[in-house]
């Protein structure tokens, strides 16, 4: 800009001098002009009255001798300029065009005149005037030419202009001094001028690129009171208004992903081309791909990869109405099926007279845990429903087989009674299971809670068992350390220990071994049950601590199980904020691992 502002300065300073000096040698040259007709005229006057003076006394007039004379008196006044070599030039012609006198040049070689412009014009009686180039005399000549009618004669008076090409030389020299030092000074004023402007207008730019750039917090600092001035405050104004707009806009995005963020259901938002405008991290993980500023402007189709999802949004966006659907997705984060409870609505246009919509907003909600619970309550209710109706089955047989005659027996009648109360005595601990099951399930915090040894615990939990691992040649063997006390409900640990050391014991081999280890490690109680039994497949290891669930279901129910122990020990190490782990593989023992806090 500087430079375009200096060479606009300079070309303008070229023209304006330039004009100036033509207009200026045109007005002189005309002035001089008229100066010098005015005096030419003078003498041309002047030669005509001495001429009628000279008539009117009948003398003979020598009219080249009088021209002669008469131009010597002129050319010789002082006030003549040496260097010129003619000035004043007389002519006395007749009207017929003959050269009667000649001051400069011989008579008898003059041409006849009548043809010239003045000469005709003074014939007709007017005052003749004329300017043209002399090839003679190779200089431009000014003409005045006054008629004498009494004698028929015109008298002409001529100057050369040598003068005309002097003012033109001058005005042109002038003219080239005034451009060089036009130049000099606009070049100086234009360079101070165009600083004055661009400098402020560089520093406007360089704030607007800072701006541009993230730097909301920058100003101009121009102090001036012109229209850049005016301009640095308005643009500071604007600036203001900008950083405090994109702060609310900032705030109001952080809020928005902090909240969308925080939801545990997956939320998108895509325009009608299905690109992504708004997406959490929960869809994210859903459909397996990363949370970032470049996920956005995506094409939805083309993350989700599914079928089902896409057809719903697209029915959805193109319809202009909301649906909902189930549908079951792989999770690569969790690397299972989950199921997901799908909700779409359009976004409405911000032109309510328009009834297309601006895109789409899908939810997803996890409801896998939902369905899991729901069948986990199916299943609950059809296996306490079997493991009830197989003993009442059992019991009311027995009954009306002793109805019918069999009590009269008394060995049929006492076998029979005895299994009746096997029978009876498995309805009882599978319904105090269930019940202990249930108490356990809706409490918040066990309340009756105090200082115990973990140590005094194991050994009455070995004192009740020990007849069951004799029965089975299991060897129960303790290491444990010592004052390991602990804030609990006695009963409910000393029931934990006692499910999983008689579950070691009855899923051992002939002549096993049971190892019960504890100790403290990191401020946490660690409780460690290990037997060398026919252990766990892989594959239960995510399902043993459900409800009813039977690795083997015909001989843990021949062994007296209900299938509700480790369930109960989960729930009892939830109780107390606790871990519990399962290290297994078929044929090579199990081992149960415990953490609780002190």
């Amino acid at each position: 800009m500087k430079s375009k502002i200096v060479k606009y300065t300079i070309f303008l300073v070229i023209i304006a001098i330039t004009i100036t000096g033509i207009f200026t040698s045109a007005l002189a040259r005309y002035f001089y002009k008229y100066e010098v007709q005015n005096s030419i005229e003078n003498t041309a006057v002047l030669l005509v009255h001495q001429i009628n003076e000279e008539n009117s006394q009948n003398k003979s007039v020598d009219y080249d001798k009088l021209a002669k004379s008469y131009a010597k008196l002129l050319n010789e006044k002082p006030s003549a300029i040496e260097s010129f070599s003619f000035f004043t030039r007389i002519t006395i012609i007749n009207f017929d065009g003959t050269v009667l006198g000649e001051s400069d040049s011989n008579l008898n070689e003059m041409q006849n005149h009548l043809n010239r412009k003045e000469v005709k014009e003074a014939i007709e009686g007017k005052m003749g005037t004329d300017e043209r180039f002399s090839q003679t005399l190779k200089v431009t000549y000014l003409y005045v030419a006054l008629p004498i009618k009494e004698s028929d004669i015109i008298v002409r008076v001529s100057i050369p202009l040598y003068q005309l090409n002097s003012i033109n030389k001058a005005f042109f020299f002038y003219t080239i001094i005034g451009i060089l030092v036009g130049l000099m000074l606009t070049i100086l004023i234009s360079f101070k001028l165009s600083k004055v402007i661009t400098d402020p207008i560089r520093q406007l730019i360089n704030t607007s690129k800072e701006i541009a750039g993230g730097n909301y917090k920058k100003r101009v600092n121009i102090n001036s009171k012109d229209e850049i001035g005016q301009l640095a405050h308005t643009f500071n104004g604007m600036a203001d208004k900008l950083d405090e707009t994109l702060s609310g806009i900032m705030d109001k995005n952080v809020r928005v992903d902090t909240v969308i963020n925080s939801m545990r259901d997956g939320i998108i938002a895509v325009d009608t081309e299905y690109k992504i405008l708004l997406i959490n991290t929960i869809a994210c993980d859903i459909f397996g791909v990363k949370h970032g500023p470049g996920i956005i402007g995506k094409n939805l189709i083309q993350i989700t990869r599914n079928a089902k999802v896409n057809s719903i949004l697209i029915d959805t966006i193109k319809n202009n109405h909301p649906l909902t659907d189930e549908i079951m997705m792989f999770s690569p984060l969790k690397n299972t099926d989950n199921i997901y409870k799908i909700y779409t609505n359009p976004i409405k246009n911000t032109d309510i007279i328009k009834s297309v919509n601006s895109g789409g907003v899908i939810t997803l909600h996890d409801v896998t845990s939902v369905k899991k619970l729901e069948q986990i309550r199916t299943e609950f209710v059809s296996n306490v429903t079997h493991e009830l109706k197989t003993p009442l089955t059992s019991i009311r047989g027995f009954v009306e087989t002793l109805k019918s005659g069999a009590i009269e027996d008394t060995a049929v009648a006492t076998k029979f009674l005895d299994i009746i109360d096997i029978e009876a005595e498995r309805l009882h601990t599978l319904i105090n299971d269930i019940l202990q099951l249930s108490e356990i399930e809706v409490m918040r915090k066990d309340d009756n809670i105090k200082e115990n040894n973990l140590g005094n615990i194991i050994d009455e939990v070995i004192l009740i068992l020990d007849a069951a691992a004799q029965k089975k040649g299991v060897k129960l063997e303790v290491e444990a350390d010592e004052n390991i006390i602990m804030l609990v409900n006695k009963n409910r640990i000393k029931q934990m220990l006692i499910n999983l050391v008689d579950n070691a014991i009855k899923y051992n081999v002939e002549n096993g071994t049971v190892h019960i280890r504890a100790s403290k490690a990191s401020g946490k109680t660690m409780i460690s049950i290990r037997d060398t039994g026919i252990g766990i497949s892989e594959k239960h290891h995510s399902r043993i601590f459900e409800r009813f669930y039977r690795v083997d279901k015909g001989r843990s129910r021949n062994m007296g199980g209900t299938g509700l122990g480790l369930s109960i020990v989960k729930h009892i190490v939830n109780l107390y904020n606790g871990d519990i782990r399962v290290i297994s593989k078929a044929g090579q023992g199990t081992e149960f691992i415990i953490q609780l806090p002190l």
